[in-house]
């Protein structure tokens, strides 16, 4: 089975990308995408940031640790924590999970893992995985451009969505649930834009203060507004483009 398989594989990743323009393209095979839903003030997410930091250099899974702020109140203000982390959460809840919030909670290609990890990964949808090819330039602010003409017509309730990632980063918590912790994250949402129109989609993305792109990626995803489903997914790492 499939997302087994992309779920215990840990091989070495080998992004596409040419560093004069940065320029990519969507793998052969479709790639899946995890998202976490966490927080630095949650006490039984550290085991789950630790899981999907194994899987970072997975060829066949793009992880997102997205950080939600409604822990910030209650000891510890997260660092990585965004409003709008949590509302994505907030909507695949109302689509997943009768609006169930909690943290960690993990999605995959759009769909939550109930019970995880005791319980089998949902299954991917089965729709065609639309063709992209995604452009970057490095500045001040991240320009992306993800083009899907190649795909012909796609139904209309398609979206995509952008987001930096960054591996490598670290806390000492002072505070809260985890306070003495020295916590670890790996591909961590540190901006994200969307939803955006294809077939022809640009965006720019504002690093915070001391990313270090060397160890950040640009990551490109389209959802189904509709269903919810994630059917493409591509990864640019950014130590590839020239700055």
């Amino acid at each position: 089975m499939r997302t087994v398989l992309l779920l215990l594989a840990l091989t070495a990743m080998a992004s596409p990308g040419l560093r004069a323009e940065c320029v990519a393209s969507s793998a052969a095979e479709r790639l899946h995408l995890v998202e976490l839903y966490t927080a630095e003030g949650c006490s039984s997410c550290p085991p789950a940031e630790q899981w999907l930091s194994k899987l970072r250099d997975n060829a066949t899974i793009i992880g997102l640790e997205f950080h939600v702020d409604y822990w910030d109140d209650l000891g510890w203000r997260d660092p990585f924590a965004d409003a709008r982390y949590t509302a994505r959460q907030r909507e695949l809840a109302k689509r997943e999970t009768r609006d169930n919030v909690y943290t960690p909670q993990i999605a995959v290609d759009g769909r939550v893992w109930k019970n995880w990890p005791k319980a089998k990964p949902p299954e991917p949808d089965e729709a065609a995985a639309p063709a992209l090819k995604m452009s970057v330039l490095r500045g001040e602010e991240i320009k992306v451009k993800v083009d899907a003409s190649a795909a012909g017509t796609l139904p209309d309730t398609y979206r995509v969505y952008v987001a930096l990632s960054e591996n490598g980063l670290s806390t000492a918590v002072k505070a809260g649930e985890n306070r003495g912790k020295q916590l670890d994250h790996d591909q961590v949402v540190r901006a994200f834009a969307g939803p955006l129109e294809l077939p022809l989609a640009e965006a720019s993305l504002k690093p915070p203060a001391g990313v270090d792109l060397g160890k950040s990626s640009v990551v490109a995803f389209v959802q189904d507004r509709k269903s919810g489903a994630v059917v493409q997914a591509m990864r640019l790492p950014l130590a590839q483009c020239a700055q």
